[in-house]
């Protein structure tokens, strides 16, 4: 498929050779990922999956010298980790995005796959979510926040504190999805991101899909958690951004130009980083 789009694709076959539950040992896995950051001619680098593993990379990409050429990450859930080094300690833009086996199955819809192209190919090209609903009061208020977004998966982000790699968001738009987690579960991710003081330097937060977050009991509770745990914070909170691990898998471009505007029509503007690759 990324070849009909016109691109030039460079894999190693043999990254795939389990290991327990991951798909190679640490070493070869970040001795590929070191590779494509360092070659000249790469553009992208897209990940197949997710799951988890990228975290045991960590302290080896901590290690690197920044490259002289930009890459463009590609990936969400699990992917998280490698964002927030390329984003915070690299200075780099990157992309929240479907993984690349939701392509190879097709399990993208015409209008998506139409989207993504789109923000890997056109420099003007711009991603607005308006579709947002405040979740507090702060929320509601008229103003205009410009900034950048960071962030990921929730349980993701969450493990990323108290490491090298803590999420940092000063002055940034924070964004969070999840997948198969109960109420209770995320509940303790966002205490203890708020006891880490993560909120507090936070311009905003914003959340993608919470996908098969149900109860046994069929019911859902992950509105009224979000609802509950913000109302009374000072950082406007939304819902509503179309990313995440659901059917439709907008992409979201972290750490680059964006307008969040709060108050009775929210929305939020994405701008494409492309013009300073």
């Amino acid at each position: 498929m990324l070849r009909s789009w016109g691109y030039k694709v460079s894999y190693r076959e043999e990254l795939q050779s389990p290991k327990v539950f991951l798909s190679h040992a640490d070493e070869m896995r970040f001795l590929a990922l070191k590779e494509a950051l360092l070659m000249p001619d790469v553009q992208a680098i897209w990940c197949l999956r997710g799951g988890y593993g990228a975290i045991r990379l960590l302290p080896a990409l901590e290690k690197m010298k920044v490259p002289k050429s930009k890459k463009l990450l590609i990936g969400l859930s699990d992917v998280s980790s490698l964002h927030a080094v390329l984003n915070q300690k690299w200075g780099w833009a990157s992309l929240h995005a479907s993984l690349l086996d939701r392509l190879a199955l097709n399990q993208l819809s015409p209008e998506n796959q139409n989207e993504l192209k789109k923000a890997l190919m056109d420099e003007s090209y711009h991603m607005e979510f308006s579709g947002l609903s405040p979740l507090n009061t702060s929320a509601k208020i008229n103003r205009r926040i410009k900034s950048k977004v960071v962030g990921g998966n929730l349980m993701v982000v969450t493990s990323t504190l108290g490491t090298p790699s803590q999420i940092n968001c000063a002055g940034k738009i924070l964004f969070l999805e999840e997948i198969s987690e109960r109420a209770y579960r995320v509940d303790r991710c966002l205490q203890q991101l708020k006891q880490a003081g993560v909120f507090r330097q936070a311009n905003a937060v914003v959340f993608g899909d919470f996908t098969h977050c149900d109860e046994p009991n069929k019911e859902n509770y992950i509105q009224q958690t979000l609802h509950d745990f913000f109302e009374n914070m000072k950082v406007p909170a939304f819902t509503g951004v179309e990313c995440g691990h659901g059917v439709l898998q907008r992409p979201l471009f972290f750490n680059s130009e964006t307008h969040l505007t709060c108050g009775l029509k929210p929305r939020m503007i994405v701008y494409s980083p492309f013009k300073s690759l």
